[in-house]
């Protein structure tokens, strides 16, 4: 199996698009060792709009690809187009700005349906966006790691109250504590932690590299996420680490009683037990397990398989 990922350079999306290729492959190669099985990134990075629609890969010195990957608003005409020229099936790993029935397979978090309403035909649904994060043997498990985000479209940012919940999970763990910005997060909020939470190591996001989110989730024993940054949620659940949430203020909707996609999507966790806020955890200093393993990336590779069984061919 040959696939290609179109690609904005942008992190999130090629933490989903890698995710599932590396998925695909490892079950290709499971299922057809004697397969010659690859994955390829090709950047549309400073293409213009036209010559994205028009995309055909000419300037590639690659095999045929057998499946089209992309995220990001900016790679979708590009994906659509070279898939079509090399006659192989598109999948857009996430909502997409152009009409579902575009591509041959969308996969969508189930956050992004509402309420009641079915998905189309095209349509696969995961828990949160698909990552690149594997879980790791128990032993190997040794810090709580916090991850911060910052303001946001739903969230204001109140330090004082991000603080006082970090101040009473240290009071209460007995883990070395590793914390990482965004970044969102503003820029006096490293100096305000250390001071008020000095035996926490901080990392700020200037000083981390590309991996250095998914390294600390591999020994992460625990993992505490401000709830601005849902898909930190769903990579950290996908250590199979217990997470919990730290709860930030809400600004005021326009819309009363409207839940927005992120909400939505971590109410479902809280409501299946998967994640945990922290004013339900200061009742028993206890982060229980996920209910369920996160392995989206596996989940959605295998049905792929299954939908496009002449991809192995």
């Amino acid at each position: 199996m040959v696939i290609y990922i179109i690609s904005d350079e942008k992190k999130g999306h090629l933490s989903q698009t890698r995710g599932l290729a590396g998925a695909l492959l490892k079950a290709a190669q499971a299922k057809t060792p004697q397969g010659n099985h690859s994955v390829h990134e090709v950047s549309v990075v400073g293409k213009t709009w036209f010559a994205r629609l028009f995309y055909k890969g000419k300037d590639l010195d690659l095999p045929k690809p057998d499946l089209v990957l992309c995220a990001g608003h900016s790679t979708h005409l590009a994906a659509i187009s070279l898939a079509r020229y090399k006659k192989c099936p598109v999948i857009v790993c996430m909502k997409p700005s152009l009409p579902l029935s575009m591509f041959d397979l969308c996969i969508l978090p189930r956050h992004d349906i509402p309420e009641g309403k079915e998905p189309e035909a095209n349509v696969f649904l995961t828990n949160g966006a698909i990552n690149n994060i594997k879980p790791q043997p128990e032993a190997e498990k040794k810090e709580t790691l916090i991850l911060i985000g910052g303001p946001s479209k739903e969230f204001d940012w109140d330090a004082e109250t991000v603080l006082n919940q970090l101040t009473t999970i240290v009071r209460h763990s007995t883990n070395n504590i590793v914390l990482t910005t965004s970044r969102r997060t503003p820029k006096d909020f490293v100096k305000d932690v250390t001071a008020a939470c000095p035996s926490i190591r901080v990392d700020p996001v200037e000083t981390t590299g590309p991996n250095w989110v998914a390294e600390h989730l591999a020994s992460a024993k625990e993992v505490w996420v401000t709830q601005d940054s849902v898909s930190m949620v769903f990579e950290s659940l996908s250590s199979g680490a217990p997470v919990g949430l730290i709860e930030m203020k809400r600004k005021r909707s326009k819309k009363e009683g409207k839940i927005s996609r992120v909400s939505r999507g971590l109410n479902m966790l809280a409501d299946d037990g998967d994640i945990c806020t922290f004013t339900e955890w200061a009742k028993s200093h206890n982060l229980p397990q996920p209910h369920k393993t996160f392995d989206e990336a596996g989940r959605t590779a295998a049905y792929v398989i299954e939908r496009f069984p002449d991809l192995l061919n």
